[in-house]
């Protein structure tokens, strides 16, 4: 079973053959979400499906419309074992809205506080603040989805407990190649990010997971059943703790 812990299903112009292609192949898939509404909708149309979970999100880009939906988050925060997107983004799209994305995030984590969760966390431009505000709250085993920050950030990041997540357009980068050749075999994960991520200029769906368990093979010299293998029990760890 290959399994992509951070793709926005949602997102895709038709998302129930999204679903339905996962559930066919047995590819799990954290199905993210931006807003608190948006996830009840999405949670409500995947509820019985094996492979496809809905993730609780308030995402940075959105976080006007995140504050106004804040009650609904914490509403629904108690039975939502995966949450995401959330986090900061203080990069030249999300400046203006600063203030307002400190405030979202630290009641989101303070929603979600109260006990173990898969947590995928959007940090560009804001790594330190991110984690910062999971030491504040007391917030271990969060993935860091597609870290582009320094480098020389990472040993606390891992030291803490948190694990960094790959996708395919992070490949193409040496600086993502640099960055997964930096993190601790159990502390990876993969994801596509799709639909906002190309693969040979198409868009990245659930299935292109397998590049990224590829990549993993390649760079430590195993079988790609073997990095499939390492990666699902790194996801276990934290998913399996949310039951």
């Amino acid at each position: 079973m290959l399994i992509d812990t951070h793709c926005h299903v949602d997102q895709f112009p038709r998302p129930e053959e999204i679903v339905r292609d996962c559930e066919a192949a047995s590819i799990r898939v954290v199905a993210v979400t931006n807003l608190a509404s948006h996830f009840a909708i999405a949670a409500e149309r995947l509820k019985g499906l094996r492979m496809v979970t809905a993730a609780l999100g308030a995402h940075p880009l959105a976080a006007r419309e995140a504050l106004r939906e804040m009650d609904t988050f914490r509403r629904l925060a108690p039975n939502a074992n995966f949450i995401g997107e959330i986090g900061l983004d203080f990069s030249k799209h999300g400046a203006a809205t600063r203030g307002i994305q400190e405030r979202v995030f630290d009641e989101v984590l303070a929603a979600i506080k109260n006990r173990q969760r898969f947590i995928t966390l959007h940090s560009r431009g804001a790594e330190k603040e991110v984690l910062d505000g999971l030491r504040r709250h007391g917030i271990g085993s969060a993935v860091f989805h597609w870290y582009s920050g320094p480098e020389s950030l990472l040993d606390e990041v891992f030291s803490d407990g948190h694990y960094l997540s790959f996708n395919p357009s992070m490949l193409e980068s040496a600086k993502g190649q640099r960055l997964m050749a930096r993190t601790p075999k159990d502390r990876i994960l993969a994801e596509t990010d799709g639909p906002f991520v190309k693969v040979a200029g198409v868009v990245a769906r659930p299935s292109d997971i397998a590049l990224v368990y590829r990549a993993m093979a390649g760079l430590w010299r195993v079988e790609p059943k073997e990095a499939n293998a390492r990666a699902a029990e790194n996801f276990e760890r934290i998913a399996g703790a949310t039951r």
